[in-house]
């Protein structure tokens, strides 16, 4: 325990104990009592001198002065329901550099001050209606399925509640979830995990198609489907499949894999092609043969049929493709 007096302190031990010295109440300069406490709780983000210790005194004239040292700041409040530890010297210091005259106060304060702050448990059926709140105002479908709530969640006493800001898939039917406090005197953000199932508007087989089949619009019509049930293969979009050739028979129904489809090459081994050649301003045609089959901005290699020779070209549409500089 730190004991000092107003007047002539002394140091007795080396653990920073110092003790009042025995001098005349008739000589004392003030009647404000400053008397810290082991272990307190407080509620604001700012520990204060008032939360730690009791201050007191008979005269009306110490009123400011009080004022002031309650209001005097220590240091940041720990998050909601955890603790940290003051040091009773460090408070003195910390008084001084408020510039408060410690000959001029009465005051004792424990060694250490065990703070803590003061918390609300938030219950599981809050953080799963926040959570549901959320997931009405999105335009994705989701559907919760479980809130992993492994550990108590705390927030501060004055908060009004909880929201979620933010949702994020880990992975299918894995999400993140960002928490904060509502209002109070102080945010608070936390993460949990969930379960949930998402629906998406996804590109299905209308009907049943054969390998070499060319999907039409018609052929393809959009179904709510599960994204736990999505590979990353999936094709989600319809111009990615409308246009294309299938590889091998889709059921109706059926979603389009990245390798069930393929883009129908514009030029085909053998075909004659129209050949343009490009220099600067300068540009000439010939008739080449496609030595290679091709999609639309694809190179292939093309033999001129009058020089024979072999170049390669880009396709630029159907039966044209376009040389570089020669």
């Amino acid at each position: 325990m730190i004991r000092v007096g107003i007047i002539g302190a002394l140091v007795f031990s080396c653990v920073v104990s110092l003790e009042a010295s025995a001098a005349p109440a008739a000589s004392r300069q003030t009647s404000i009592r400053i008397q810290g406490r082991a272990d307190v709780i407080v509620t604001d983000p700012v520990i204060r001198l008032g939360d730690v210790a009791h201050i007191e005194s008979a005269s009306v004239s110490d009123d400011e002065t009080m004022v002031q040292l309650r209001s005097l700041s220590l240091g940041k409040s720990p998050r909601a329901g955890e603790s940290t530890v003051i040091n009773g010297v460090q408070i003195l210091e910390q008084m001084q550099d408020g510039g408060l005259k410690l000959d001029s106060v009465l005051y004792s304060f424990p060694r250490q001050i065990k703070v803590t702050r003061a918390y609300r448990e938030v219950s599981s059926e809050e953080l799963e209606k926040a959570l549901k709140s959320f997931l009405i105002s999105q335009e994705r479908r989701i559907e919760l399925k479980q809130l992993v709530v492994d550990k108590p969640v705390k927030i501060p006493t004055d908060s009004f509640g909880v929201e979620v800001v933010a949702l994020q898939a880990v992975r299918p039917g894995h999400f993140g979830v960002d928490y904060r406090s509502v209002a109070g005197s102080e945010e608070t953000r936390f993460q949990m995990k969930a379960f949930a199932d998402e629906w998406r508007l996804m590109p299905v087989a209308a009907r049943p198609l054969k390998k070499g089949d060319v999907i039409s619009a018609s052929d393809v019509q959009l179904n709510q489907v599960n994204g736990t049930a999505v590979g990353k293969s999936v094709i989600e979009q319809l111009g990615d499949i409308v246009g294309k050739n299938v590889t091998r028979d889709v059921g109706q129904g059926e979603m389009f894999q990245a390798n069930t489809v393929e883009t129908l090459p514009v030029i085909t081994t053998g075909s004659r092609v129209s050949m343009i050649y490009r220099h600067g301003r300068l540009e000439a045609t010939a008739v080449g043969v496609a030595l290679e089959a091709g999609v639309a901005k694809q190179e292939i290699k093309v033999r001129n049929e009058s020089s024979k020779k072999i170049v390669v070209a880009r396709v630029v549409d159907a039966g044209v493709v376009e040389v570089g500089a020669q």
